[in-house]
């Protein structure tokens, strides 16, 4: 299992993953924009063999960091893949001196929730109908310092 930031090359593999487990998945544009013109943009993906099996998009803006995307193919969870990719984008946090990391999560999906708390997220509110489906978001944060 190998890891690294994403490239042009891998925007088929991730638009493909994030087809198959998303309501309303990214596009190639999407990706592209993230990986080539955001420039507080990042997205690390994993490999094994030739197979991407996962992959986490997160923004650095300054002190502050947001997780956008993170996504483990069916086949591959509760191998500790997402917390593996959680872990890498901590790394960078604190090495670009984040103090406050946030994301969003579906309030349906209790696994993702379990594994934000146990890297020390906590629910601070609810975004009501956040999602394009009609769903709430909890809206999570993480202070590092």
């Amino acid at each position: 299992m190998e890891y690294r930031l994403a490239n042009e090359l891998d925007i088929d593999s991730l638009a493909d993953l994030e087809s198959k487990n998303f309501h309303s998945p990214w596009t190639k544009e999407q990706f592209l924009y993230e990986i080539k013109e955001n420039e507080f943009s990042k997205t690390i993906v994993v490999y094994e063999g030739e197979c991407l099996i996962g992959y986490i998009n997160y923004w650095i803006i300054f002190d502050n960091g947001q997780i956008n995307k993170i996504c483990v193919k069916e086949d591959y969870r509760r191998k500790k893949i997402a917390s593996y990719l959680l872990e890498k984008a901590s790394e960078d946090f604190k090495k670009n001196e984040c103090y406050v990391i946030t994301l969003e999560v579906r309030v349906s999906n209790i696994s993702a929730q379990k594994l934000y708390e146990k890297f020390g997220f906590k629910t601070i509110l609810t975004k009501e109908g956040y999602y394009t489906d009609g769903e709430d978001a909890y809206y999570m944060i993480k202070g590092v310092y």
